[in-house]
C-alpha cells in the first residue's frame, strides 16, 4: 500500500510539474515580467537620471544618464576633464569624442540613432510589442551557467535581434544578448543587468556587466537613481560648433 501511495505520489507530482511547464508561454512570461519589475509605474516615469560610474580598460569613470520623454537621452562620462557625450533628441543624434581631435558635435550614424532609441524607451522593447512592430519568440527554458532561465527571442522593428534571460524564479533579465547592424556588418554584445533593488516602485538593476566578443568591456555600477525631478530640454539640443 505504501509503495503504491508513493507511485501516486510521484505521478501527480510530474503531471503537476509538466502543467507548469505547459503554462508558461509568451504572455504568462511577459505578464510575470511586467509585475516583477513595476512596469505600471515605469509607465508613470517622465524623466529619469542614473548616476555612477563605469570600469573600463582600468579606470573608473564618472557616468551620467539622462532621459526623457518622448525618446530623449544623454549620455555622459567624464574622462580625463572632459565629456565624452552621447545624445538622442528624440529624432536624431549628436555626439562629442575627446579623442577624435574636437570638441565640436558629430551627427550620429544612422546605426548609432537607432541604437540610441532603443536605450532611450522608457519601458523597453518588450512592452507594447505589437504596436511597436516587433516581433517575440518563447523559447523556453534552459540552464545558464548554473541559472534556470525562461529564454526570449525579439526582432525588433528596426531588424535588430534581442534574446532575453529571464531568472526562472524572479522573473528579471540577467542577460541581454543583441544582434545589431553596423555598416552592413552584424555585431554581437551581451549585457548581464543584475543587483537588482526597489526604485520608485520599480525594480531596476545597480550592476550591469557588457560584453562584447564574450570579453567583458565595461562594468557600470549605478549609484543612484533620480525619477521625475526636471530635466532641462536644453541638455539635448546640439551646441553650435565652436
Amino acid at each position: 500500500m505504501k509503495k503504491i501511495i508513493t507511485i501516486t505520489a510521484f505521478l501527480i507530482a510530474v503531471i503537476s510539474l509538466s502543467g507548469m511547464t505547459q503554462e508558461m508561454n509568451l504572455d504568462t512570461l511577459l505578464s510575470r515580467y511586467y509585475k516583477t519589475i513595476g512596469m505600471a509605474t515605469i509607465k508613470d516615469w517622465n524623466t529619469l537620471i542614473m548616476k555612477g560610474k563605469t570600469t573600463a580598460q582600468g579606470m573608473d569613470l564618472p557616468v551620467t544618464i539622462y532621459m526623457k520623454r518622448p525618446g530623449k537621452i544623454r549620455v555622459e562620462v567624464e574622462i580625463q576633464g572632459n565629456k565624452m557625450l552621447q545624445v538622442l533628441d528624440g529624432q536624431s543624434g549628436w555626439s562629442v569624442i575627446p579623442w577624435s581631435g574636437t570638441m565640436d558635435p558629430q551627427d550620429m550614424t544612422p546605426d548609432d540613432v537607432k541604437g540610441m532609441k532603443q536605450q532611450a524607451d522608457f519601458e523597453g522593447s518588450l512592452y507594447n510589442w505589437k504596436e511597436k512592430g516587433h516581433k517575440l519568440e518563447f523559447i523556453g527554458k534552459e540552464d545558464m551557467d548554473g541559472t534556470q532561465v525562461y529564454k526570449l527571442k525579439a526582432v525588433l522593428a528596426n531588424e535588430n535581434i534581442e534574446t532575453y534571460y529571464f531568472d526562472a524564479e524572479s522573473f528579471v533579465p540577467i542577460k541581454v544578448s543583441s544582434v545589431m547592424k553596423i555598416q552592413g556588418n552584424e555585431t554581437e554584445s551581451e549585457s548581464l543587468p543584475g543587483n537588482y533593488k526597489a526604485v520608485e516602485g520599480a525594480m531596476m538593476p545597480f550592476a550591469i556587466e557588457n560584453k562584447f566578443k564574450g570579453q567583458t568591456v565595461s562594468n557600470v555600477l549605478i549609484e543612484t537613481y533620480e525619477v521625475n525631478k526636471v530635466v532641462d530640454d536644453n541638455l539635448f539640443i546640439k551646441p553650435l560648433k565652436k
